[in-house]
């Protein structure tokens, strides 16, 4: 049997995954980074993107998640998310709207960077966000049409 480490994910709104695994791939802002069991403790800033979670009967569960922290201990993997979706929760949502929902938070943007009060880093966050979940609901939906 392989060897596993806990994961958790959660997000500001709900636990999202509670359970075991044999690899984790995790976006940060240092790059992808993939964990195993006996992992070296880390702590890193998150940033939006896809967590693998490989599970121990070869299955991968999939999610998306936005800015927040990862924590790594040799046997547990802390995912704290301010938000998260799951293949569940891609499935759901149309690309159409959400593209539409990016051109108003781009307004939004401008708007407040216009009056000075939105700095540079925060529109670059809230931009990221929006084109990464865009990006893997996208692919979740073009994978599931392969199957």
């Amino acid at each position: 049997m392989a060897m596993t480490t806990r994961v958790d994910i959660v997000s500001m709104e709900k636990p999202i995954f509670s359970g075991t695994a044999t690899f984790v791939t995790i976006p940060t802002e240092a790059g992808e980074m993939g964990v195993t069991a006996r992992h070296t403790q880390t702590l890193s800033v998150l940033r939006p993107g896809e967590v693998r979670v490989h599970q121990d009967d070869g299955s991968i569960v999939r999610y998306f998640v936005g800015f927040g922290v990862v924590e790594i201990q040799p046997h547990v993997v802390s995912i704290i998310a301010d938000w998260a979706l799951t293949e569940e929760d891609a499935k759901q949502l149309d690309p159409n709207e959400l593209e539409a929902r990016m051109g108003e938070e781009e307004e939004y943007v401008r708007e407040y960077e216009q009056r000075g009060q939105l700095d540079f880093t925060s529109a670059e966050m809230i931009m990221i966000e929006a084109e990464e979940r865009l990006k893997w609901i996208k692919d979740m939906r073009a994978e599931r049409g392969r199957r």
